[in-house]
């Protein structure tokens, strides 16, 4: 830097003692040339440095990734950042790539990176850079801080950023962590969108990039999906993938934390979480979640009468600061302890899970009072335990129902992708064949082109015709409800569904009451209108779990996720007073019309027999026309029947069983 500070006419003056020699001409030039150089050269960097670098850098150290070893790849990340000390942006950038893959080994690693990164950028300067910075930050804000509240109130205003999608690659960083905090607050209702997005993005970045390891991103969310919603089976399968994927590329710590995601699955067994625990400490044994993996296999040893680790119990790995994979360290420790008969150490367990509506810290106290004989306490742990568990199964459902919409996306965007690939190439073939014949006449391209944009248009046509076709094969037209055979279809496969997840099943037939009579009396528009003011109180009234349809003529059927038949009447009767309401307040009806219903549960012969549908409905069919022989305007069960309608007044029958008809 010595010479970067003297003035090129300093030089000029020193080296002209001797003009008309060649080699000091020579070293002249040498050394002013090297000033230049080395004036200019941070300048230089930072102005070649733009987003489109930041892009292909990311990516290829990402890359790198899936075949070398994360202390390889951190390596190359500290050799770069001293190559780039000149250039802030690209320092920043590599300091946030670091933090970003070293976010589960603690939380120190983030904060000295981010701190760094943070110093060097601002959002008016660089907005894409502190989008990157800032979704790291808020990894550090859900799991390590245990806040996703604040973590999502961060990303969602993230999210209104324009130039959130300037750079793909951020982009699916981003969408990760925003899944994962929605799924940390069970905002379920939120998730298809960003999954949805997520696909899009990463499959755009494979093609820009030439790279398919961001897709691994997407199989991941997707399989992390699967196992939330209780399908373990797929979560297996998919993960599976992943770990033979990260194995190929001898990258052990990515197929630690695979197998650690497949043994903390909730759904998953005991004996199966320790054998995925195994898999885990044997790929890795120094990350957040090794922890947990040792307590699980330690208590499966204690089980089988080893316990020679015993004294390591109470020991916590120090990397593992994310709070709810403490709280799962405490509670195996726990179960450990009480196998052990420590009573006390186990307590000490269960103090360690700070947070009271956690079903783990609830099934050691019960256990624990139990031991104490403390059984009222026992008790009340153990209702509030049944209570958390139930409300975790009932979250699966919830997430299951919101998963149908995004597989359906999915499914909706490949299929529009391949059809738009197709399309394209049959306009590149044209395209071809109209170079080809250029040399013969204007008018024979004109009319190349002429035909092109003709099969164009018709496919597209066609297409839209073969969506309108299939919608109204599944729709009846007059109510806007399924029709007998797409209710079929959506039935069993709810019934795949409920056996799989072992939720209740539930169906009902409905008639409505004096239909002939008012198409008789008043017109068969009349009889129209009735029938669509049903579909429309049953759209106004029913859950979204709930499928009906028209299954001929005034009747319709209903499949619900009940199991209590009173229950379900009670549902029925919301319809009814929907429906009577509709029926008045439309001025071509203006009167009441009631209906009958039968109910019957979906019960299977065996463990794993699917449940008969048809013989559902038929069982509902004869529950349908007992409702009709006692008076319609009611309800019946296997058990009892209920009155929808006090014949005296014509107002809704009170919600309390009626008198069982056998009796």
């Amino acid at each position: 830097m010595i010479f970067s500070a003297m003035p090129y006419s300093l030089f000029n003056s020193a080296l002209d003692m001797d003009g008309q020699k060649p080699m000091l001409r020579f070293i002249r030039l040498i050394i002013a040339g090297l000033t230049v150089l080395l004036v200019t050269q941070p300048a230089l960097a930072q102005e070649r440095y733009g987003m489109a670098d930041l892009q292909e850098e990311l990516a290829q150290l990402d890359k790198a990734l899936s075949k070398e070893n994360l202390d390889s790849v951190i390596s190359k990340i500290d050799l770069n950042i001293s190559e780039a000390k000149h250039d802030p942006v690209r320092t920043a950038a590599l300091l946030t790539f670091k933090a970003e893959k070293l976010r589960f080994h603690g939380l120190s690693y983030i904060n000295e990176s981010l701190s760094k990164a943070f110093d060097l950028i601002s959002y008016d300067k660089q907005p894409e850079l502190y989008i990157y910075a800032m979704t790291v930050k808020s990894y550090e804000i859900y799991a390590y801080q245990n806040n996703p509240e604040l973590a999502v109130n961060l990303l969602e205003n993230i999210q209104k950023k324009p130039e959130l999608g300037n750079i793909p690659y951020i982009h699916v960083i981003f969408l990760k962590h925003l899944l994962e905090a929605y799924y940390k607050l069970q905002l379920f209702e939120k998730i298809p969108q960003p999954l949805f997005r997520l696909s899009q993005i990463s499959k755009e970045v494979e093609l820009s990039t030439n790279s398919k390891d961001l897709l691994f991103y997407l199989e991941e969310e997707l399989a992390y999906h699967s196992s939330l919603i209780g399908d373990t089976e797929q979560a297996i399968q998919q993960y599976g993938k992943l770990a033979q994927h990260y194995e190929q590329k001898n990258n052990s710590e990515h197929m630690a934390i695979i197998y650690c995601n497949i043994a903390n699955m909730y759904f998953l067994p005991f004996q199966e979480k320790v054998r995925y625990a195994q898999a885990s400490l044997s790929a890795h044994n120094n990350i957040a979640c090794s922890d947990v993996m040792e307590k699980i296999v330690w208590l499966a040893e204690i089980q089988q009468g080893n316990v020679s680790n015993v004294n390591r119990l109470m020991q916590f790995n120090p990397v593992q600061q994310i709070p709810h994979l403490n709280e799962s360290s405490a509670y195996y420790a726990g179960l450990a302890y009480l196998l052990l008969g420590n009573v006390s150490a186990a307590q000490e367990m269960a103090d360690r899970i700070t947070e009271e509506d956690n079903w783990e810290r609830q099934d050691l106290l019960q256990q624990i009072y139990q031991k104490q004989g403390h059984y009222q306490a026992a008790l009340e742990a153990s209702q509030r335990y049944h209570q958390l568990r139930a409300a975790k199964d009932a979250e699966a459902r919830s997430l299951m129902l919101s998963s149908f919409q995004t597989r359906l996306a999915l499914a909706q965007e490949e299929t529009q992708a391949a059809a738009q690939e197709k399309q394209a190439a049959r306009i590149a073939a044209a395209e071809q064949k109209a170079k080809a014949r250029l040399h013969i006449t204007l008018i024979v391209i004109s009319a190349g082109v002429m035909i092109t944009l003709i099969l164009s248009l018709y496919l597209l046509r066609s297409r839209q015709h073969r969506i309108k076709l299939q919608q109204l094969s599944d729709t009846d037209p007059l109510t806007g409800l399924l029709n007998r055979r797409a209710f079929l279809h959506q039935a069993r496969q709810m019934q795949r569904l409920a056996e799989r997840q072992q939720f209740p099943l539930s169906v009902a037939l409905l008639d409505l009451d004096f239909f002939k009579a008012i198409n008789d009396k008043h017109g068969h528009h009349i009889g129209d209108a009735v029938l669509r003011a049903f579909a429309q109180a049953a759209k106004k009234t029913l859950r979204q779990t709930d499928i009906i349809g028209r299954f001929g003529g005034e009747e319709f059927i209903l499949l619900a996720t009940e199991k209590d038949p009173i229950v379900f009447a009670g549902l029925l009767k919301r319809v009814q007073r929907s429906f009577i309401q509709v029926c008045q307040q439309d001025p071509a009806i203006g009167f009441n019309v009631t209906f009958s219903a039968g109910i019957a549960a979906l019960e299977g012969n065996g463990a794993t027999d699917i449940p008969d549908i048809e013989e559902a409905i038929r069982q509902a069919d004869e529950l349908l026309y007992r409702a009709k022989a006692n008076g319609r305007q009611q309800v019946c069960a296997d058990s009892f029947c209920q009155r929808f309608v006090d014949s005296a007044s014509g107002l809704i029958a009170p919600d309390h069983p009626a008198t069982n008809i056998a009796e």
